[in-house]
């Protein structure tokens, strides 16, 4: 079983804000034709014992289960230990998708475990199952003013939470699309030959 999660903030005005860039890319995810044997795109029902939006589909035997919890992002974690606990399944079954802003935009990184980083999606996952050993995927979504810091975590900024609820604009929106059309087939491949995902860095 594998289970993708993307995180972000349920809503209309959230669509397309640099925040919701887990859901964009399962949005991406559900349409890739490694997830579609019968040539359609998966789609999202809302599932209540989960607070999140869920698609199921199988590849060669094996389920994958898409998730977008429901529950903002800063409570992401009830979501995903839900859908644990309900498929008994193992934190090292899931990989979390997310927006970083201490990664440029255009850049993306693949990590086995470790801190939130100031993510409040990911600390919140990381208290309510009671580690931090699980894949990431983190989407950089920083530009020089956010990202550049001296001692003051970019998330922390004052200006970072009104940035990460901005929409892309015309310049950003190619780089992202590039950015999670290339993540997904990083992903989907990893996944679908049964590899173990390794921790590393890429660019569009």
């Amino acid at each position: 079983m594998k289970i993708i999660i993307g995180l972000g903030n349920p809503g209309e005005e959230y669509t397309n804000t640099r925040h919701n860039v887990g859901f964009a890319f399962l949005d991406a995810l559900a349409k890739h034709p490694r997830l579609n044997s019968v040539g359609e795109d998966l789609s999202f029902t809302i599932d209540r014992k989960f607070q999140a939006e869920i698609a199921e589909t199988q590849v060669a035997g094996d389920k994958y289960i898409l998730a977008k919890p429901q529950t903002f992002m800063n409570l992401s974690g009830k979501s995903v230990r839900a859908i644990l606990d309900y498929y008994k399944a193992d934190p090292t079954d899931i990989v979390i998708i997310s927006d970083d802003l201490d990664l440029p935009l255009g850049m993306a990184r693949t990590r086995l475990s470790g801190s939130s980083g100031g993510h409040n999606g990911i600390q919140n996952i990381i208290d309510e199952i009671g580690t931090a050993d699980f894949a990431r995927l983190r989407i950089g979504i920083s530009d020089k003013k956010i990202g550049d810091t001296e001692s003051e975590h970019p998330y922390e900024k004052p200006e970072a939470k009104i940035f990460v609820l901005e929409k892309f604009n015309d310049r950003e929106q190619p780089i992202i699309n590039k950015m999670i059309s290339k993540s997904a087939d990083i992903i989907i491949d990893c996944l679908t030959h049964g590899e173990q995902l390794v921790a590393t860095s890429f660019e569009a």
